[in-house]
């Protein structure tokens, strides 16, 4: 229904209480949060120092292994010294065995030499030559060593070489004998015992 003309409206009367804002407004930020500094990871590394001891009498033996091993491929001396080859039998009476003899034994083993046991074989042997004249004459063991195979090497049996190409690889002394360990390029040679292992 309409509102009659000429009555005046009524001004509405708001009823809510609104609160009244006595203090003044204040922009209060909330507290950040403090950072806490990135956590570094310092890694240690504990070094562990090991001493080894090695008493006199090893480094004597890794000495007298220095003096006594030679490079099978360089030449120390082109000079040969005469000698010979002490005869040994299959089981050196470790066992009993015939009396048929030979000029020494292939090794098993492997040496850290090129080719070993694969185009070169390592061969164990017994040398004799006068070692006190050619050490008055002024050579070394190894010189003397190194000519005698030289000489060994230079041997002819009919249109080939009796021992095969020999390189001197070790040697010791004892008893005014050399002891000797070369290498051959001869797998099979019918002078030594047993025969070059392939690995």
């Amino acid at each position: 229904m309409a509102w009659p003309k000429g009555v005046p409206r009524k001004k509405k009367i708001d009823t809510e209480v609104k609160p009244e804002v006595t203090e003044t407004e204040v922009n209060v930020e909330a507290p950040k949060k403090e950072r806490k500094p990135r956590a570094t990871k310092v890694i240690k590394e504990k070094k562990d120092e090991v001493s080894y001891t090695v008493d006199e009498e090893t480094v004597e033996i890794r000495k007298k292994l220095d003096e006594n091993t030679l490079d099978p491929f360089e030449v120390l001396t082109n000079e040969q010294i005469e000698c010979e080859f002490e005869e040994l039998t299959q089981w050196m009476g470790i066992i009993a065995d015939g009396t048929e003899t030979k000029a020494g034994r292939y090794s098993g083993s492997h040496y850290p030499v090129k080719g070993c046991n694969q185009t070169i074989w390592p061969v164990l042997a017994y040398i004799k030559t006068d070692l006190d004249k050619h050490r008055a004459a002024g050579y070394t063991d190894k010189t003397i060593y190194a000519a005698c195979i030289n000489f060994l090497s230079s041997q002819i049996n009919g249109k080939k070489k009796k021992y095969g190409n020999l390189m001197p690889y070790y040697f010791s002394v004892k008893e005014n004998k050399i002891i000797a360990t070369f290498v051959t390029d001869d797998r099979k040679n019918k002078n030594f015992w047993s025969e070059g292992v392939i690995r």
